[in-house]
């Protein structure tokens, strides 16, 4: 085999081609010490043949876009349940949840009754109660009654709360998936573009081993040579963007789950397009129908229209009533001791009260009517993503299938003709140079597209609260 700067530069992701490591186009200058090719050709007829075959060999074996490769979503629905048990926003939003539920168990809970003894009536004289008639030790026992309807209205009003933050967790545990779903496909993205991107390094480096043949016999100029080393080099220092992207990606990940930041993520090599399933106007209507954050706003419309109601009970007075013991021990010859008794009821003169009530109840209403608004502006915003995601997904797939059907195959063709026609003067190099960076853009534009298929599944999951959307491609 050919020796690249004294020495075979392999993939560090693949043994089975040469990358780009170690070649340089200062070489050639210096009458190829080391060689770029130690073992040269005694003819450059000879190593026209096997120049294709090596080229044609890499192109085809390194480029493998018609294979689909299973879908991961299984270790991702596993991501997703990690991230929701083990995300401190969720966790917290859970607790308040729970906090909600206890009170909502004592919002209608009377106030308590209070019971007194009095040592009343004794003379500052003496302080004895047995000399005065009026003297005595008085138990009472007083109770505040709630105004009517009060206990049922305090319960619903804490009731809807307790639903609306059930919502609003569920809202967060939706945002969270696309979150992790978003994450987890813009990784496996950035290292299957990484990786398509040493393939074409080597498939590079193949390319200046074959022209170094017809710069050798005075075919092409030094200029062919250089701007393949160009293009290498450029392909090598793209490969540091995609080092930071997988790291960046990598960190965001685990952020939502809660693990260590230097956390290592399994992504899939290869991945399918999806094809959204179902018609706009369905998704839209289960979006009205299962989308958390509309129904936390629903409670929180019914949650105001309790509250109105309870503050306008507030405006009925609240009832004090009570019952009295005297326990007498005083005798004369006019009264014979007798204890007493007495039983009262108090209400209140709402000249304050009812002021507060009405008031109260006029915020709630107007606190009901902004959140029917957002509740529309919330259903206008659904409405127009769906319609844009429903849009660039289907886009997406055709775009991915356009790639893997057609444009692919036809660029690898006009790859294969080119590199035919140059072999033999036919073709000019721009020309397979050209053809060459052409299937280097179609290929990541595949992926791309192919990724942005997952990616836009996940919008569509989070925006409608479903999570069955989208059939292989």
């Amino acid at each position: 085999m050919t020796r690249v700067a004294g020495r075979i530069a392999r993939c560090p992701r693949c043994s089975e081609h040469p990358a780009a490591e170690g070649v340089g186009v200062t070489q050639l200058n210096r009458g190829l010490p080391g060689g770029w090719i130690d073992q040269r050709p005694r003819k450059a007829e000879k190593m026209k043949s096997s120049f294709l075959t090596r080229v044609f060999a890499v192109s085809l074996a390194l480029c493998p876009l018609s294979a689909l490769a299973e879908t991961a979503d299984e270790d991702l629905s596993i991501l997703i349940a990690e991230a929701v048990k083990q995300n401190p926003s969720v966790e917290s939003m859970r607790d308040r949840t729970r906090e909600l539920g206890e009170l909502a168990d004592i919002a209608n809970t009377w106030q308590d009754a209070r019971f007194a003894v009095e040592y009343m009536n004794a003379p500052v004289n003496s302080f004895s109660i047995k000399n005065h008639p009026m003297s005595g030790v008085q138990f009472s026992l007083q109770q505040r009654l709630p105004s009517w309807g009060w206990t049922r209205a305090a319960r619903e009003v804490a009731e809807h709360g307790v639903e609306r933050s059930r919502h609003a967790r569920a809202e967060a545990e939706v945002q969270l998936g696309r979150s992790v779903e978003t994450l987890y496909w813009s990784l496996a993205l950035s290292r299957q573009l990484r990786s398509v991107t040493e393939k074409h390094i080597g498939l590079t480096v193949e390319l200046i081993r074959a022209v170094q043949v017809r710069y050798e016999v005075g075919k092409v100029g030094q200029n062919a040579l250089l701007r393949l080393d160009v293009l290498r080099e450029r392909l090598q220092d793209d490969l540091g963007d995609y080092e930071r992207a997988d790291r960046r990606f990598s960190a965001g990940l685990a952020r939502v789950l809660s693990r260590d930041p230097n956390s290592n993520f399994e992504t899939p090599t290869e991945v399918t397009a999806l094809r959204p399933t179902g018609e706009l106007a369905d998704w839209i209507e289960e979006a009205l129908r299962f989308r958390p954050e509309l129904a936390a706003m629903q409670e929180e419309i019914k949650q105001r229209e309790k509250a109105a109601k309870l503050s306008r009970i507030g405006v009925r007075p609240e009832v004090d009533v009570w019952v009295k013991y005297r326990l007498r021990v005083a005798e004369s010859p006019v009264d014979d001791g007798t204890d007493f008794f007495s039983a009262g009821v108090s209400i209140p003169i709402p000249w304050g009260s009812a002021k507060r009530g009405l008031g109260g109840q006029a915020a709630e209403l107007a606190a009901r009517d902004g959140a029917r608004s957002r509740l529309a502006a919330a259903i206008d915003e659904i409405e127009a993503e769906l319609v844009d995601v429903e849009a660039s997904w289907r886009r997406a797939a055709d775009k991915a299938a356009a790639y893997r059907e057609r444009l692919i195959p036809s660029a690898e063709s006009a790859l294969e003709t080119t590199l035919s026609d140059f072999s033999v003067d036919k073709a000019e190099f721009s020309t397979l140079y050209e053809a060459q960076v052409d299937l280097l853009v179609l290929e990541r534009s595949y992926l791309d597209a192919t990724v942005e298929t997952r990616i836009q599944r996940a919008i569509a999951r989070a925006v409608t609260g479903l999570r069955d959307l989208g059939d292989p491609s």
